[in-house]
């Protein structure tokens, strides 16, 4: 199991995320920054700033507007999700009926398996927040899920 913490400035990206995470993936999520190391940090799509002296983690999933402040975090590697092309995660096709994830660089899971540029559809999602949407996927890919798992149950 890996440790995921959280950085967010309300409790509803938490509720978001926890919620469609698989169980044994929910139950490791903390939130804030702790001061032991996580092997992953989410930054959720609405913070606005990072953490002061944040404890090192393994992966650092963060909306690509903050990427620019990533390099003072001691993280072993950085994975960007957002709308314009700079970022690792971002969508292909967003309609209110289709979603397609894209996949725009090589991403290292967790447990080491590299995940090639690709185009994931995923599975109707409401209204969900777009942003919070590609956060969910990327904690989803960086744990290990295969890309199967975001296109539904």
């Amino acid at each position: 199991m890996y440790t995921v913490e959280l950085w967010a400035q309300g409790a509803g990206f938490a509720r978001f995320l926890q919620a469609r995470l698989p169980g044994a993936a929910g139950g490791c999520l903390r939130l804030g920054p702790g001061a032991q190391r996580a092997d992953l940090v989410v930054a959720a799509p609405d913070l606005a700033a990072l953490p002061p002296n944040p404890a090192p983690c393994r992966a650092l999933l963060l909306p690509g507007h903050l990427a620019p402040l990533a390099r003072g975090i001691p993280a072993a590697w950085v994975v960007s999700y957002g709308l314009t092309r700079r970022d690792t995660l971002t969508f292909s096709s967003l309609a209110q009926d289709t979603l397609c994830l894209a996949l725009q660089r090589e991403l290292v899971t967790l447990g080491g398996v590299c995940r090639e540029p690709q185009e994931i559809p995923l599975a109707p999602q409401g209204r969900a927040d777009p942003l919070a949407l590609l956060a969910w996927a990327g904690t989803l890919l960086l744990l290990g899920a295969p890309p199967e798992r975001l296109q539904g149950p």
